[in-house]
């Protein structure tokens, strides 16, 4: 099976699945599609450290103060490479046009003419025009 059959079948299994802060939120989300493409999450070491007691994400400041960056943006920098064209099949994207949540974005998984994030209720498909930035590993 290849990449895009691998993405294919990952979004096809959480497709109902609802948003749920350190369980399937976008950092996870976007993980978990990295992982069934490429073996390796682009954030594994990420997982959690978001997270506050009883399940509460942190607040914008102590995001800021743990992982050393201002912006999602210089932190995704940071680990992958940033396109400035049509994200491709399995890139990383960013918009503003969906539920927002602490970082200010959604984060969600290219499709090719669309993008991929989550809602309360599953999977949302935003169309490509709407997305903000985009990543890929190299």
């Amino acid at each position: 099976m290849g990449t895009q059959e691998r993405l294919n079948a990952y979004l096809k299994s959480v497709r109902h699945e609802p948003f749920k802060w350190g369980h399937h939120d976008c950092l996870t989300f976007t993980n978990n599609a990295f992982k069934a493409m490429h073996g390796a999450g682009w954030g594994d070491d990420l997982l959690g450290r978001y997270m506050g007691v009883k399940g509460v994400p942190l607040r914008r400041d102590a995001l800021r103060r743990e992982f050393g960056h201002r912006r999602f943006d210089s932190a995704a920098d940071e680990r992958l490479t940033r396109i400035n064209y049509v994200p491709p099949r399995g890139a990383l994207v960013t918009t503003k046009h969906s539920q927002r949540w602490v970082i200010g974005v959604a984060m969600g998984i290219s499709v090719g003419t669309s993008g991929v994030f989550l809602s309360k209720q599953g999977l949302l498909y935003l169309p490509i025009e709407l997305i903000d930035n985009a990543w890929v590993r190299t």
